[in-house]
């Protein structure tokens, strides 16, 4: 077969597994929906559906990425602008509305952010690793709560709210980290308990 005719195949069976997904998520969610589910709404075989991805998570994963690109970054970092893209389309929006698959998307996003951002951090801060790691979580999963929390609009409110969270995280690199690794210290010495029972250090 020409290698035209296999690009072209292969294009609809990504475009057909894409529709389908999308079209689940909005009616089921992510956490209910089988790769069975989305092969049914295809109309392909599960054995077309695994040359491409190992399994659902890898295909969300891959859409997440898709829809990270989509949108030029914002000025400043890119680690901070991976967590201010508005979803581009009403479907990439499905993804920061379920909850499930939104879970996902912060994940995505400190990996693919955090190799760039913690040493940054590191350098700017004097911090370990660990901590520096520990405030960019932070700043990524507050990012994106703040953005889903306002329905990544751009309006008034999204500029007073980067204009504020912006303030926040340099007072915080500059100071306030210090507050944060000596609440980390004593988290590490204390027991806490669920339901009577004593867990332990955390």
């Amino acid at each position: 077969m020409e290698v035209g005719k296999i690009d072209r195949r292969r294009r609809y069976t990504l475009s057909v597994i894409r529709e389908a997904f999308f079209a689940l998520l909005a009616e089921v969610g992510f956490a209910k929906m089988t790769v069975a589910d989305i092969c049914r709404r295809a109309d392909i075989n599960r054995g077309t559906f695994y040359l491409h991805y190992e399994d659902k998570f890898a295909l969300l994963d891959a859409l997440i990425d898709e829809a990270l690109a989509a949108v030029p970054p914002l000025e400043g970092s890119e680690a901070d602008a991976l967590c201010q893209r508005p979803p581009a389309n009403d479907d990439y929006y499905l993804l920061y509305s379920d909850d499930d698959a939104y879970a996902r998307v912060a994940q995505r996003v400190v990996e693919r952010g955090a190799e760039q951002m913690v040493p940054s951090i590191m350098e700017e801060t004097g911090l370990s690793r660990e901590d520096a790691y520990l405030l960019f979580v932070h700043n990524v999963q507050g990012n994106l709560a703040v953005n889903r929390l306002l329905g990544w609009r751009r309006g008034p409110e999204f500029a007073h709210a980067q204009e504020l969270l912006s303030a926040y995280s340099e007072g915080g690199y500059a100071s306030g980290y210090r507050l944060v690794t000596i609440l980390v210290a004593r988290l590490d010495r204390m027991s806490f308990q669920v339901g009577g029972v004593a867990m332990g250090p955390l």
